[in-house]
């Protein structure tokens, strides 16, 4: 189980939201936002994003302005568990 290091940011780093599911805080607002950037204790960044496609986890990605992620063998992201088509989760770096 990955911690996150800052607990405001909403669900934990190591979860992963279905298309037809949402994370709502107490005022009713959706949160995280897509591109918002945590890091877990192990150092590694981890950006709040969305997919289109399906992805296996560890799969190299690519990440937009706007948090979408798309394969990608150049991807400075991976997918860290697998994610169904319209999934949002928590993309890691794959460098510190």
């Amino acid at each position: 189980m990955t911690i996150r290091t800052n607990p405001s940011l909403g669900i934990g780093l190591d979860t992963v939201i279905p298309a037809d599911g949402s994370w709502l805080d107490v005022a009713g607002t959706v949160s995280p936002q897509y591109g918002d950037v945590s890091f877990d204790e192990n150092g590694y960044k981890r950006v709040w994003v969305t997919s289109a496609a399906a992805l296996v986890a560890g799969a190299k990605i690519a990440i937009d302005d706007n948090g979408n992620a798309t394969l990608s063998d150049g991807g400075a992201y991976t997918a860290p568990l697998a994610v169904p088509a319209g999934g949002s989760f928590w993309s890691r770096a794959a460098a510190i």
